[in-house]
């Protein structure tokens, strides 16, 4: 642990999830835009996430590119906010649980990259379900963890409390979907957007209240 202290004592470990987030947020903006030159009936409606994946225009590398690249920092950052909790007095393995759960969730956005839905349906839906479910469960264990430290905010818990359903929500559309045709595809795809964005405020607030602390490793 000493190794990792050390290495965050070098490059504060707030900047892996700014960094990230920026990557994710511009590369999907510019796959998005490329999309639309091609196919302007591209919208948060009709089309999932995913799409931009298999899309028109070279906007499919700008996207792969661009969640593989933030999977990687958002690795370090759930490493990072681990051992702040942990030096915080958080749970051990409360705080444990809480990095296998977002380094889950990050290894499953780094796979979506790799295995498109077009060339790779299985793997993609197995990578997608890796990336939601660790969103959610990563939200809910650091939540508990933050939660039980009396000097962070509760606040900053509840939004993980808050936010956290959304991935459960859209990964249970997404079923219903899969087995009953005349489900809403709109809601479903709606919700993986709103939840994309739920979980980008998510890491872009605990960031932000991790460089602002006096308290570093």
């Amino acid at each position: 642990m000493e190794r990792i202290d050390s290495f965050y004592q070098k490059c504060d470990g707030s900047y892996y999830v700014f960094i990230g987030t920026g990557i994710s947020l511009i590369s999907k903006l510019i796959a998005v835009l490329l999309f639309l030159q091609i196919d302007p009936t591209f919208n948060i409606f009709s089309n999932y996430i995913s799409d931009l994946g298999d899309g028109p225009n070279n906007s499919d590398i700008v996207y792969n590119i661009g969640v593989m690249l933030s999977g990687i920092f958002y690795c370090f950052f759930f490493l990072y906010l681990m051992r702040y909790l942990q030096k915080r007095d958080g749970n051990l393995k409360l705080t444990i649980v809480s990095f296998f759960a977002g380094f889950i969730a990050s290894i499953g956005a780094i796979l979506v990259g790799i295995f498109t839905a077009d060339n790779a349906p299985q793997l993609h839906r197995l990578a997608a379900n890796f990336s939601f479910f660790g969103n959610f469960f990563a939200l809910i264990f650091f939540g508990l963890s933050e939660y039980y430290i009396t000097d962070i905010p509760k606040k900053l818990s509840i939004l993980g409390f808050i936010f956290a359903p959304l991935s459960f929500l859209f990964l249970s559309f997404y079923f219903l979907l899969s087995i009953n045709p005349n489900f809403s595809r709109e809601l479903t795809v709606f919700i993986e957007w709103i939840a994309f964005f739920a979980n980008t405020t998510w890491l872009i607030a605990q960031g932000i209240y991790t460089l602002k602390s006096k308290e570093k490793l």
